[in-house]
């Protein structure tokens, strides 16, 4: 919270400004919605078959690096589908809510996990953003220590994380539960038998673009993700101060930030506004001039770290 000009400007401040405004974002369609979760599935689809043509017709230095690149579009494609379950989770995909959870447990299906409990653990993320008691999305990670102001070697700790695998306990989660249904639970276990049979036929193809991108990659993604939503910043003493936006180049933020998520501080102020808006939302709210000189929302990190990293 800020104290401007005699006024306490607030998370809740900006909420009433802003959510007459807001409020008439429109959600997808269901045909629309539909289409969007085929666009992505085809994307990682494709990313394979193009990972095995390469394979098979042998492989030179610079086609190394597309298998590395490829390897890494699958891992965000597997991110994107995930934020779709993010979406779905606050009914904000689909303009009709029944579809909202259906497009969810499909695309947590894919991902082999739950909606039903990620919705759970992520709704109280919203209500009690950085209390480890009760905010059950950071509860499962606190061990990852996302409070501890950022510094250099704090920073440099979340960067290296992921590369010794540190992450993996609290980022590599499969539900196979009937938590979705019992239809849902299928799908996740014929969706494990289809990997298994692919993988005996053709078990390189499967480790580098199926099950690396998957539990390395994506978990990586994950966890890097909520350091730059989190990090340094919980708990803390309003949503204004507890999370941030990442504004990366469009291009960038297609590849690693799929569906707007690099605009978290904004979806915390206002986590009903569909996740195409969140860049218009931003845009609006830049008008506020709190808004507009708080770091998390137009920097990403404090200036004392960001000063400090320039130094190195």
């Amino acid at each position: 919270m800020k104290v401007t000009g005699g006024w306490l400007v607030s998370a809740q401040f900006l909420r009433e400004r802003f959510a007459r405004e807001f409020i008439t974002m429109s959600r997808y369609s269901p045909g629309v919605a539909w289409g969007c979760v085929a666009f992505y599935i085809a994307q990682l689809i494709g990313a394979v078959l193009l990972g095995a043509w390469l394979l098979k017709n042998g492989v030179s230095a610079s086609e190394s690096m597309a298998i590395l690149a490829l390897m890494l579009f699958v891992g965000t494609r597997f991110r994107a589908l995930n934020n779709i379950v993010h979406e779905c989770s606050h009914a904000s995909f689909v303009r009709v809510r029944e579809v909202n959870s259906t497009i969810g447990k499909i695309c947590s299906a894919l991902t082999l996990g739950s909606f039903v409990a990620y919705r759970h653990e992520h709704l109280s993320h919203h209500a009690h953003l950085g209390d480890y008691e009760r905010d059950l999305d950071l509860q499962g990670i606190e061990a990852m220590r996302l409070h501890d102001p950022l510094t250099v070697r704090v920073i440099l700790r979340h960067a290296v994380t992921p590369f010794i695998f540190r992450h993996l306990p609290h980022y590599l989660s499969v539900d196979l539960s009937l938590a979705d249904g019992r239809a849902f639970q299928v799908m996740k276990l014929g969706l494990l038998a289809l990997v298994v049979g692919l993988t005996v036929v053709a078990p390189l193809t499967m480790a580098l673009f199926v099950i690396l991108p998957y539990v390395v990659i994506y978990s990586a993604l994950n966890y890097w993700a909520d350091c730059l939503d989190h990090a340094g910043l919980i708990p803390g003493e309003d949503d204004l101060d507890g999370s941030r936006n990442v504004l990366a180049p469009k291009v960038l933020a297609w590849l690693l930030f799929p569906r707007n998520d690099g605009y978290h501080l904004v979806h915390h102020l206002f986590p009903n506004v569909p996740a195409r808006h969140l860049s218009s939302a931003h845009n609006a709210l830049m008008q506020d001039p709190v808004y507009r000189s708080t770091p998390n929302a137009v920097r990403g990190l404090p200036e004392t770290a960001a000063d400090d990293l320039a130094k190195v």
